[in-house]
């Protein structure tokens, strides 16, 4: 006898991973305590209310109230602490510009190049911290040695005795 099957067999299940190394946020987690909280006392609300045979406005003001702090925690995560917490943590880490703007080596090479040509200088200290960057632009992303070492030995001249150029000095 022979055996017919009216189905394949089922592929393998494809779960999503989840990374335990991504814990929830504060707001993820005061939402679920909250929410899980509103159906207990909801559901106890509902079937106290079909047993005693009238509405116990207790719980129902319980839920509200629960329903209320849920929105007034979902705002203040929302509007305030979270905004906020981006902001104090791109300044502290140097994080991205507002507004989604982007400085390409390009931008920063130009930048840097007029700040060290700047005929009424800024202060040496600037100038020659701009140079040392442009001098590793060159070396490292356009790879142009003698450039970097033309900036470098320009800085020397014009600023001979800046303690910072002691540590890049050719030779």
């Amino acid at each position: 006898m022979r055996v017919r099957r009216l189905r394949r067999r089922a592929a393998p299940v494809n779960l999503l991973p989840v990374d335990v190394t991504d814990p929830p946020s504060v707001r993820g987690v005061v939402r679920g305590i909250l929410g899980t909280a509103i159906a207990f006392v909801g559901l106890a609300f509902i079937v106290i209310s079909i047993d005693a045979g009238h509405i116990e406005w207790r719980l129902a003001a319980l839920v509200l109230a629960l329903w209320g702090a849920w929105g007034f925690f979902d705002s203040l995560f929302g509007w305030v602490l979270e905004p906020l917490g981006q902001f104090v943590g791109n300044a502290l880490t140097g994080g991205s510009m507002p507004g989604g703007t982007v400085i390409t080596i390009q931008d920063e090479t130009v930048m840097l190049e007029h700040l060290v040509d700047a005929d009424p200088a800024p202060t040496p200290h600037r100038v020659v911290l701009a140079g040392i960057r442009l001098a590793e632009i060159y070396r490292t992303h356009q790879h142009d040695a003698a450039k970097a070492e033309a900036v470098i030995a320009r800085l020397v001249s014009r600023y001979p005795d800046a303690p910072e150029l002691k540590y890049v000095r050719p030779g």
